[in-house]
């Protein structure tokens, strides 16, 4: 009864999200975390009642993918900057790897994000991809979904990627790769794979 008792009504954190209350957010970000059963089913509730609000009006999604040490959360640090200036609302979620030896993560890649604590117009919010393929985690479109609800754009940073992670592309209205200099060659470039998918190609 307890557990029960400190779980949030979907209905009331729909409406505080639309509102874009910050402790709303983290704490719908934080139910959608959560794997226990009865979280569970909240989630899919506040889900439901957010994307039926959404239909015909909603954030921009972008997918940052590229592979590790590109300059991916650089480059969205500086995006922010930009969009911010416009007077448009961000939200980041941004993916960090999980070891393979210890099954922990560090959460790092916000540390490049310098933003003003006590701007509103910003979240960001950090996961671990859990050991999940394709340079995302299984948190993370459902993530989105309560993002797009609260911001004008929602940047999506994948982990270090390979050739064969597309997943971001899958469900991002913008996906752009950042590569670094010396990345490789024409025929390299020529390849199936992460290459065939970005809308944007950036070499940082």
């Amino acid at each position: 009864m307890a557990q029960a008792a400190a779980l949030p009504d979907p209905s009331g954190l729909a409406a505080a999200v639309r509102r874009r209350e910050r402790p709303a957010l983290a704490r719908a970000l934080n139910l959608l975390d959560d794997r226990r059963s009865e979280s569970r089913q909240l989630a899919a509730e506040l889900l439901r009642l957010l994307e039926a609000d959404m239909a015909d009006e909603h954030g921009h999604l972008i997918g940052m993918t590229g592979p590790p040490g590109a300059g991916k959360s650089s480059l969205t640090a500086a995006l922010i900057s930009v969009w911010r200036k416009r007077g448009l609302r961000v939200g980041v979620l941004a993916v960090d790897p999980s070891s393979p030896v210890s099954g922990g993560a560090l959460l790092g890649d916000r540390l490049r994000m310098k933003t003003s604590s006590d701007d509103d117009g910003v979240f960001i919010r950090s996961l671990a991809c859990r050991g999940e393929f394709g340079g995302l985690s299984a948190e993370v479109w459902p993530m989105s979904l309560v993002m797009l609800a609260a911001f004008d754009v929602v940047m999506i940073e994948t982990v270090g990627v390979g050739q064969r992670e597309i997943d971001v592309a899958r469900m991002c209205d913008t996906t752009c790769f950042v590569a670094q200099p010396g990345s490789g060659d024409s025929i390299q470039f020529l390849k199936a794979g992460i290459l065939e998918v970005p809308h944007v190609l950036v070499v940082n």
